[in-house]
């Protein structure tokens, strides 16, 4: 199935004009349609959000309703008049009907071949997120937990151009709805100011810009904490990484089409708002897709039980000021603002030589998988309590924590 589209894709033509093709001439004996009631889930087109109506009209094409898919199109031009990839599906439909097709897309408009490459792509990422076997309805195999205070968490699957929005119930994560996205123009994997490359890793939105903003960031613009601590230690730079809409005449942008944000659609963007507006949400931007978790998070349960019996032991080792042993809890490559691993140990050294009596109490405890192509990483916050015979401190605190051959270690500490 892949492959058959992954083929037409690489072809000089537009990937939706395949699909009137496949109504004009009848498919090869042993090679399916590869847009069907059969390989869609078309339970998920029965609330015809504007790319429903576009991928719910691309079945009825593949079904031989060229009639009924121009309805559906013209229907879907009446509702959304800027979805630019629906203007260029209704010209290839009535070509089709005319039997005048030369190329995909009427190439002697003299259109851009940037721009034809441009639909293409959305036409590709919108119709495989229909073509996704994934159930969305089961928990996702998301290395992640949110605290009882974390309403909503973002999973943005950055090769795909999808957005999936969970929340949290009762401690585990429950789909919402996804959305369709841009992502920078050069793809991402963020690293320095002006590569125009989305970041990957984790990061929190911040409260909605007020500031009057050019119409290019669309209605809302929310911004990303990037860069984060690894980004910084890492030399990666930049700023004004930010969650925004298009501008009003353009449904939405190309799958790679930002100088690094996060672009979604205005009336999508708008139907996030009143999370937005009143959270700070954990977003994870990742390489990898839904599916890919379901392999390699597989033992999910115990990999969540490893990190919390690891975060307790180095709150008890602490407590008890056990110090060779809660040491042992940090990476050699460990740092945070002032130190590197000598620093810190000979600090806690020198504090824990008094051996007075301390409480250390932590709750809040939130975690997330920190996007990331070596040893496996994650982002740890929570609300510390520490108090001694001098002092009294309440506050948030930051880890990622690193595994080392099978054994998590402390890479960074610091406030939030």
């Amino acid at each position: 199935m892949k492959t058959f589209i992954n083929n037409f894709i690489k072809k000089e033509f537009r990937l939706f004009l395949t699909l009137v093709i496949l109504f004009i001439i009848p498919p090869a004996s042993g090679e399916e349609a590869f847009v069907s009631n059969k390989n869609f889930n078309t339970a998920e087109l029965t609330y015809e959000t504007p790319e429903k109506m576009l991928v719910k009209s691309l079945v009825e094409i593949s079904e031989g309703k060229v009639d009924v898919a121009l309805k559906t199109i013209d229907t879907l031009i009446k509702q959304t008049p800027n979805f630019k990839l629906a203007y260029l599906i209704q010209g290839d439909l009535l070509l089709a009907h005319a039997k005048q097709i030369n190329g995909m897309g009427d190439e002697s408009k003299g259109e851009k071949k940037e721009e034809i490459e441009n639909f293409k792509n959305e036409a590709k990422v919108r119709i495989e997120r229909y073509l996704n076997s994934l159930n969305l309805q089961n928990e996702p195999k998301i290395f992640a937990q949110l605290n009882e205070k974390e309403k909503y968490l973002f999973y943005v699957d950055a090769p795909n151009s999808r957005l999936y929005l969970y929340e949290n119930i009762n401690g585990k994560l429950s789909y919402k709805d996804d959305y369709y996205v841009s992502i920078g123009k050069n793809g991402f994997g963020k690293q320095y100011e002006g590569d125009k490359k989305t970041p990957i890793g984790v990061y929190f939105t911040g409260k909605k810009i007020k500031e009057s903003l050019s119409d290019f960031y669309g209605d809302a613009a929310y911004p990303l904490s990037y860069p984060n601590e690894i980004d910084k230690k890492n030399k990666r730079n930049g700023s004004g990484i930010w969650l925004h809409g298009t501008p009003k005449t353009t449904y939405n942008r190309a799958p790679l089409a930002s100088d690094g944000c996060i672009v979604l659609s205005n009336p999508d963007l708008m139907k996030l708002s009143t999370i937005l507006d009143d959270n700070r949400i954990p977003i994870i931007i990742s390489f990898r897709s839904l599916k890919d978790l379901e392999f390699s998070n597989n033992n999910l349960i115990e990999k969540k039980l490893s990190l919390i019996n690891s975060i307790e032991a180095w709150r008890k080792n602490w407590e008890d000021q056990n110090t060779d042993t809660y040491l042992k809890f940090y990476s050699k490559t460990f740092f945070s603002e002032k130190d590197n691993f000598d620093t810190w140990a000979e600090r806690k050294r020198m504090i824990q030589s008094q051996k007075v009596k301390v409480s250390v109490v932590l709750s809040e405890i939130s975690f997330f998988d920190y996007p990331n192509t070596e040893n496996e990483i994650v982002l740890v916050d929570f609300m510390q309590d520490y108090k001694s015979p001098t002092i009294n401190n309440k506050m948030n605190k930051r880890q990622y924590w690193i595994n080392e051959n099978n054994e998590w270690r402390i890479m960074y500490e610091g406030g939030v």
